[in-house]
């Protein structure tokens, strides 16, 4: 069974941005997965799971009702990284091992290529840093998925990284690093229907 997006939004920081995308190019911005309602995407299957930079409204919650004749410019928005969620309507063929609670060696083939991941362990609160998916080693896919979530990365040393960075207004997924958490036991809380 693939993963939908009702399984993997239990698993998402509740103070993280997300940028839900589609096939087509097409996608939703959110300032939490709270502002989604329940039923939204639900039966959708996840492609994909990344970082991405996006624009949201300066003002999310005070956009006109009317939107005819208004004119909305780029002062209006900010550019700010987010957690991209790729959907659509057929899964993948990707085997799930297991049914009930999300295994890491479940998540992981749906994880971006790169760059930037930590991998902390729930239990004692270590963490591993890796650049590439392919880096994480194979020791964690018997582990739970705990949580997803994203966070600053003061160990960038990609020195053209850092001055492309330097020259823009606004943060960016590449200063970041996707952050999975993981456990030796599933959460009680997780919905498994």
């Amino acid at each position: 069974m693939a993963i939908q997006f009702m399984s993997i939004r239990q698993y998402l920081a509740r103070n993280v941005r997300l940028s839900i995308c589609f096939e087509d190019g097409y996608y939703h911005d959110y300032l939490m997965v709270s502002d989604i309602p329940d039923e939204k995407y639900k039966d959708l299957y996840v492609y994909g799971v990344g970082m991405v930079d996006v624009e949201f409204s300066r003002d999310i919650y005070a956009a006109p009702v009317d939107m005819e004749g208004v004119v909305i410019s780029t002062k209006d928005d900010a550019i700010k990284p987010a957690i991209e969620i790729v959907l659509h309507n057929a899964p993948r063929n990707i085997e799930r091992k297991a049914e009930e609670a999300l295994l890491f060696k479940d998540l992981k083939p749906y994880l971006q290529t790169g760059r930037n991941f930590a991998v902390v362990n729930r239990e004692d609160w270590s963490y591993e840093f890796y650049e590439y998916r392919n880096e994480i080693p194979d020791n964690y896919d018997e582990m739970f998925v705990y949580g997803i979530g994203m966070e600053d990365n003061p160990d960038e040393t990609d020195t053209d990284i850092l001055k492309s960075l330097e020259k823009r207004k606004y943060g960016s997924h590449l200063n970041k690093r996707m952050v999975i958490v993981l456990s030796k036991t599933a959460r009680a809380d997780i919905n498994t229907v």
